[in-house]
């Protein structure tokens, strides 16, 4: 018998010997967590509600919670003040009736510091657009001149059909 005939003879021995045990462990590992999550329930997704909203619904759910004002970002320009934007578990995940969950809300002044943002940016895309056209006329007229001067230098002259007909 091969050394790898031998070693693969004991090595199927050595699983079948282990795999009941495995089997054993991974059940019950698999019947903790149904037994833990057994009693989970599902926070309620309260995006988009407003905040006075969204607190009576996670009081109603009985999750303890806080609200955390989000800061100004470019992606909050459009929303309507005292609104929920997020909330930390995501909405509709089943968790421990014990779970701190932040929701997170924006207010009138994020808001209007959040469209300033995005105003600032369209204004430095507009000029960086004006800045980019700049750059290219100038490229232009640089190539433009460059070519002229080179076409003075080498004596080409546009000619006519009059003059064409002038030299037979």
């Amino acid at each position: 018998m091969g050394k790898a005939k031998l070693f693969g003879t004991i090595g199927k021995m050595t699983v079948g010997a282990l795999a009941p045990d495995l089997l054993e462990q991974g059940t019950k590992v698999v019947s903790d967590q149904l037994e833990k999550r057994k009693n989970y329930v599902k926070i309620p997704d309260v995006k988009l509600l407003n905040v006075d909203e969204a607190t009576a619904t996670m009081k109603q759910y009985g999750f303890n919670h806080s609200l955390v004002k989000v800061v100004a970002d470019i992606k909050y320009a459009n929303r309507v003040p005292n609104s929920v934007v997020k909330i930390q578990p995501r909405g509709n995940t089943s968790v421990d009736p014990k779970t701190f969950v932040k929701v997170y809300y924006i207010d009138e002044e994020t808001v209007a510091q959040s469209q300033k943002l995005a105003k600032d940016l369209e204004i430095n895309k507009l000029n960086r657009k004006h800045k980019t056209q700049e750059q290219i006329h100038n490229a232009i007229d640089a190539t433009s001149k460059v070519s002229s001067h080179v076409t003075e230098k080498l004596h080409f002259k546009k000619t006519t059909k009059d003059s064409n007909e002038s030299h037979e």
